[in-house]
């Protein structure tokens, strides 16, 4: 199957509730077109393609769109690695969720979908928790990654119009739907799998792009996302697809929206979802908000490289391709570290900076460590601790 999510032609209305109500707020003229993906030289991390971001805001719904995006410059279907599985703090949450969704839908002996799996971490913990079965498709699943196989399988490939057989008594998506650009259209095909099961469940996972705006957080607008989500935008999407809402909530610290719920008459808004014209006023400023960070994050790196000093970039995911991207002028004195062994040795999009392990950092001993993630601060500091090393940490 090829992939059906870039089948959008027209970049002037909005692909979650289809108006031509967007205004234009942010740009990156050229950014690497994935973040995640396991690159084995420099030279191709150096050459690595790259695409533009255009975000629009949709005054109708809320929506926030690349309209820049092109399709054909993502394949993930190519080595990647975006499991943050390794964090004992991710662990945590994961477990936890996996236990809340299995008693709130009563998923003992029950079937789960989950449509963008990965590398299949979270149905292995709803295994482990006692579903009867998981089924999972991704383009980028790789075999060897699979834990609980007797309960489990597998399908490498991407899910579209033709898949809406596939179904279960939930079906879940964790961090998908803001890669897909054709995003209402999408969400069809995910409640017509979720009906196709008398009794059957929706839950979704999302970054929660408020928290982006307001804290001018660069960091988290990546190519691959395509599409921006805040509490009122995903629930009136949702809504309009025919959703219940069950459930809403921001978890994770404020950084996930999470929303469940189950295929019939719609209901009222939740109180926690903002109205459009409250966030308006986060979208206005987040331009300029987002280069005085930038700003001052280049200054702090410039400053200390250039007297000698070494900075630590600890986390080699999306968050350190874009932050790099943006803030470091040269790659001397920059090291960027990972505890996932699947990253290390890897060569970072745009940078071209290897992902080594943090053991590393004994030996360079860096004046900064920036955690490129707040909610693994606590981790990362007992990391260095246990390495002997008193250093000054700053998260993003």
């Amino acid at each position: 199957m090829t992939s059906t999510l870039g089948k959008v032609a027209n970049r002037a209305f909005c692909r979650a509730c289809g108006a031509d109500d967007l205004e234009a707020f942010y740009e990156v003229a050229s950014i690497p077109s994935q973040t995640c993906v396991l690159l084995d030289t420099a030279d191709d991390a150096a050459a690595y393609p790259t695409g533009g971001i255009e975000l629009a805001f949709c005054k109708t719904c809320g929506f926030i769109q690349n309209t820049a995006f092109d399709q054909n410059k993502v394949d993930y279907s190519q080595p990647t690695e975006e499991s943050q599985a390794f964090s004992p703090e991710f662990q945590r949450f994961a477990a936890n969720l996996a236990s809340t969704l299995i008693e709130r839908h009563r998923l003992e002996d029950k079937v789960v979908l989950e449509i963008g799996c990965g590398k299949g971490d979270f149905l292995s913990l709803l295994a482990e928790r006692g579903i009867g079965e998981g089924i999972g498709i991704d383009p980028g699943y790789l075999p060897n990654r699979q834990v609980d196989g007797a309960k489990l399988s597998f399908m490498k490939d991407w899910y579209g119009p033709d898949d809406v057989h596939l179904t279960a008594d939930l079906v879940l998506t964790r961090h998908l739907l803001e890669h897909v650009p054709n995003v209402a259209e999408f969400t069809g095909w995910l409640l017509d799998s979720t009906a196709a099961t008398p009794g059957g469940a929706l839950f979704t996972e999302v970054p929660d792009t408020r928290r982006v705006l307001r804290e001018g957080a660069f960091w988290d607008v990546y190519y691959e996302h395509c599409s921006y989500f805040t509490v009122g935008s995903l629930a009136r999407m949702l809504r309009s697809a025919g959703l219940h809402i069950e459930h809403l909530e921001l978890a994770y610290n404020g950084q996930y929206l999470l929303a469940d719920g189950i295929p019939g008459e719609t209901g009222p808004p939740d109180p926690i979802e903002e109205p459009v014209d409250e966030l308006a006023a986060d979208v206005a400023g987040f331009a300029t908000h987002a280069a005085q960070q930038v700003e001052e994050w280049r200054t702090r790196i410039d400053d200390l490289v250039g007297r000698g000093d070494q900075v630590a970039v600890w986390g080699g995911g999306s968050k350190a391709v874009a932050f790099l991207a943006a803030v470091a002028t040269g790659a001397p004195g920059v090291t960027v570290v990972d505890i996932n062994p699947h990253k290390q040795g890897k060569f970072l999009p745009g940078s071209a900076i290897e992902v080594e392990p943090p053991q590393v950092l004994v030996v360079k001993e860096p004046q900064l460590v920036v955690p490129m993630n707040p909610i693994y601060e606590g981790e990362i500091r007992s990391d260095l601790t246990a390495m002997g090393l008193d250093t000054e940490v700053v998260s993003l």
